[in-house]
């Protein structure tokens, strides 16, 4: 049946608790059918005989999470791990399932279950990665890049979902059927960094639907033995507790979030090692980072050319989407953009006349990668080293020592868990431990092993060849 909220927004709640009990219509008349996703993850996916589930299904149907099929989860790591080629959509769908689970668990345990609330949440979180770009964070990087100095700043793929969400789009025609508001109040909870309530937890906190699916799916998909933690001991365990609100230290109200109960003190300890570990086993390998920085320069130097007015010495045509793209980097070329226009983009740029074009898409499609030296590690235990390191690098780049594409540098790191405060904004994002005498504490504070772990940083150097590698090394020495 239809709600009305009190703001006046129309929002589809399904008949009954079951998932395919019901069997009714959505606001544009069409019958709801039992659907199903067979995930080598989470087994079936259903979509049940629901108002809500059949929207979720239709937006899952539409051209702009679709366009997800043609975007692998984890880009470029397929050049290290062979079956790393699940895709974003299989991801989505992923989350989805998650979040309605622990949507459920919420109904069972709170008193006062606002189920309009938990379907934005669930639609967000179905919806959450559609505005990623091809290979995602490697093209936002050249977006970042090409847009120094400049007017007009590059977007986060999360502005870009809230775009597609609220914009002219289909999968934004699809949501605006759940009334006036709702596809608003998604894409405003996707552009929150930090939760707000029990809600919006389930999307966005230490503990949400997007880390409770990839972790497990990329550990499976990749062959990695990293990353393992007892799910279903974990939902088995979650209970609902208020904790304190704060402002500037000082408590003003009380909110419900999930807890962890005691017994399951070691899988949360596992959740937070294993999300640890990925980063620096997969999320951080060098022949993966390798190959994101061929192709953030590769996009750069495109733009470079188009902004000279010689992009056909890239080898694209100029209607080429990623010319177009970043010709004025509107919504709808965006969306033409997707991994497999790269990837053929990188036969034409193999022959280009423009010589970075060529060599950069020819390593990337015969996997000639740059060669890391692991800088950070050479100097260990010694701060200052790095800095000036990156000084002597950079004036051997000022003096032309090196010439441009010879050297990339890679600096990043990991918070294995971030120690947070009551501040509204922090409060909801901790992981809470129900202790022996009933009352619950951050799970930093009570778990020795987590408290031990320390912020770790990659600091690499990329280089096109031997020699170059040795003037690198070079470099270091003394230091």
């Amino acid at each position: 049946m239809l709600l009305v909220d009190q703001h006046g927004a129309r929002l589809l709640r399904s008949g009954r608790d079951s998932s395919h009990e019901t069997h009714s219509t959505i606001s544009g008349g069409t019958v709801a059918k039992l659907q199903r996703i067979r995930d080598p993850l989470h087994d079936l996916i259903i979509f049940g005989e629901n108002d809500f589930d059949g929207l979720m299904w239709e937006a899952l149907n539409s051209r702009e999470f679709q366009r997800l099929r043609r975007i692998k989860q984890l880009g470029f790591s397929e050049l290290v791990y062979p079956g790393a080629t699940h895709t974003r959509l299989a991801h989505s769908a992923g989350v989805f399932h998650v979040a309605r689970q622990l949507a459920s668990l919420i109904k069972t345990r709170i008193g006062n279950f606002d189920p309009d609330r938990a379907q934005i949440a669930m639609a967000a979180a179905l919806v959450h990665d559609v505005g990623h770009g091809p290979f995602s964070h490697a093209f936002e990087d050249a977006m970042k890049q090409l847009g120094k100095g400049k007017e007009r700043k590059p977007k986060r793929h999360e502005l870009w979902t809230a775009d597609i969400v609220t914009g002219d789009t289909e999968l934004g025609s699809v949501l605006s059927k759940a009334g006036t508001g709702f596809r608003d109040s998604v894409a405003a909870l996707l552009k929150n960094e930090s939760p707000t309530d029990i809600y919006s937890a389930i999307v966005s906190s230490q503990f949400d639907a997007d880390r409770l699916d990839y972790v497990r799916r990329d550990r499976l998909m990749t062959g990695a033995q990293h990353g393992g933690f007892d799910y279903p001991w974990l939902l088995a365990n979650l209970e609902v507790d208020k904790i304190p609100l704060a402002i500037d230290g000082e408590h003003y109200a009380e909110a419900e979030t999930l807890i962890l109960g005691g017994k399951a003190f070691q899988a949360a300890e596992s959740y937070v090692l294993g999300l640890f570990h990925m980063y620096f086993a997969v999320y951080f390998h060098k022949a993966t980072r390798s190959a994101e920085k061929l192709l953030t320069a590769l996009v750069c130097r495109v733009g470079e050319l188009l902004e000279k007015g010689e992009v056909d010495k890239s080898g694209l045509p100029a209607n080429h989407p990623l010319v177009r793209f970043l010709q004025n980097q509107e919504l709808s070329e965006y969306l033409a953009l997707d991994d497999f226009v790269i990837w053929s983009s990188l036969h034409f740029m193999a022959e280009a006349s423009d010589q970075a074009c060529r060599d950069l898409s020819f390593r990337l499609l015969n996997r000639r990668l740059y060669k890391a030296i692991e800088i950070g590690e050479l100097f260990a235990g010694r701060d200052d080293a790095v800095p000036r390191f990156k000084m002597r690098l950079r004036d051997a780049s000022a003096n032309q020592v090196f010439k441009p594409n010879d050297v990339f540098e890679d600096q990043t790191n990991r918070t294995p868990y971030k120690l947070r405060g009551y501040d509204t904004s922090e409060a909801m994002a901790k992981i809470h431990i129900r202790k022996p005498d009933g009352n619950y504490e951050d799970l930093a504070k009570r778990s020795e092993v987590v408290k031990a772990l320390q912020s770790k940083s990659i600091y690499r150097v990329y280089v096109r060849d031997d020699a170059i590698g040795e003037q690198v090394r070079k470099l270091a020495e003394g230091l």
